[in-house]
Order: structure tokens, then C-alpha cells, then sequence
């Protein structure tokens, strides 16, 4: 039963996938149009996933996996320093960017769908713990002011980010990624982790 369920639902993902990749968006799929690209019947669909945003949740949390294992094979100890965070970045963006129908489907439902907002808020909300582990690591090594206000910094590091990366993702020139992968970590860098005043 178990591996009867975990066919189904990947097929299902696939399905998905092809079609945003198509051109489709999610908003307007049908459930019979998922289903008959994923070769089951409606009612499977149903039975596996209850309603088609719960598609998409999975989906987001697959996505959301994926960067924050790139991201977080960087630490402020690189030796790298600046440069190494700004290679991380490029890889995110290169990540988003082979991935922007799921990423774009996600920006779109989030708009009206509260369910797929906070879920991805939560994703995103992992992102923000491990800045403020970097800030307080950076605090404590005195690179960092030492009355910075890591979970604002950490919001404002990670959610600014996101949305300067899924923009340059929706519709920026790839020539550009390193550019603006540098821009987001040097942001970074001197706005909080190399911030020596905070006020």
C-alpha cells in the first residue's frame, strides 16, 4: 500500500511539474487536466491529496529543501568570506532558476491561497534561523554589533533576499546572476554580519 502511494504521488508531482513547465498556470489547472497527465484517475487524486494546492504545498517543501541545503553548506567562518557567500548565492539563484515554474506557481498561490502562504512563510522561516545563527556567531567573534537585533536582521535578511531572487529569477537576464548574487551578499555582509554599529 505504501509504495502503491508513494508511485502514485510522485507521478502526480511529475505530472505537475510538466505542465507549469509548459507554460500552464497552476491556478488555472484542472484537476482532471493533473490526472489525466499523471495517467490516474480523479478520484486517486483526490484520495492522495484532498485538493490540488496540497500539490503545490509538497512541492513548495521540496523546493524550499533543496536551497537551504545550499545555503547552508556556508558559514561566516569561510575563509572565502564575501566571496564565498556571494558563490552560494549564485548557486541559489541557479537552483530557483531551473525550478522557476515551481517557484513562480508558489509566488502566484501565495497571492490568494492562505494554507500555501504560510507554508512557504515556514520554509522560509528556516532560512531566517540559520541567519540569526550566523549573526550571533559573528556577534560573539566581535565582527558584529554586539546590540544588533539578530530576529529583525534575520527577517529582513532572509525575506529581502527571497524576493530580490525570485524577481531576478521571473524576469531578470541570467548574464546577470552573479551580479546580483553580489549585491544580495555584499547586503548581507556589510548590513549585518560585518556590521561593526548598529546604531
Amino acid at each position: 500500500m505504501q509504495e502503491r502511494r508513494r508511485t502514485v504521488e510522485a507521478a502526480v508531482v511529475a505530472a505537475v511539474d510538466r505542465l507549469l513547465r509548459q507554460g500552464h498556470r497552476f491556478t488555472d489547472l484542472t484537476t482532471q487536466q493533473i490526472a489525466n497527465e499523471a495517467a490516474v484517475a480523479r478520484s486517486t487524486l483526490y484520495l492522495y491529496f484532498g485538493e490540488k494546492n496540497a500539490l503545490l504545498i509538497g512541492m513548495a517543501t521540496t523546493l524550499g529543501q533543496g536551497a537551504y541545503e545550499i545555503v547552508d553548506r556556508w558559514h561566516p567562518g569561510d575563509p572565502r568570506g564575501l566571496a564565498g557567500l556571494a558563490d552560494t548565492f549564485v548557486e541559489v539563484i541557479r537552483y530557483y532558476r531551473e525550478r522557476a515554474h515551481v517557484l513562480g506557481a508558489i509566488t502566484e498561490v501565495s497571492g490568494y491561497d492562505r494554507a500555501v502562504r504560510e507554508h512557504w512563510t515556514a520554509q522560509l522561516d528556516k532560512f531566517v534561523d540559520l541567519a540569526q545563527a550566523w549573526l550571533l556567531a559573528e556577534q560573539r567573534a566581535g565582527h558584529a554589533a554586539a546590540d544588533l537585533d539578530r530576529p529583525t536582521a534575520g527577517q529582513i535578511i532572509v525575506h529581502g533576499g527571497n524576493q530580490a531572487i525570485a524577481s531576478h529569477v521571473a524576469s531578470g537576464d541570467p548574464a546577470r546572476d552573479q551580479a546580483v548574487a553580489q549585491e544580495i551578499a555584499a547586503a548581507q555582509w556589510f548590513g549585518g554580519l560585518r556590521r561593526t554599529e548598529s546604531r
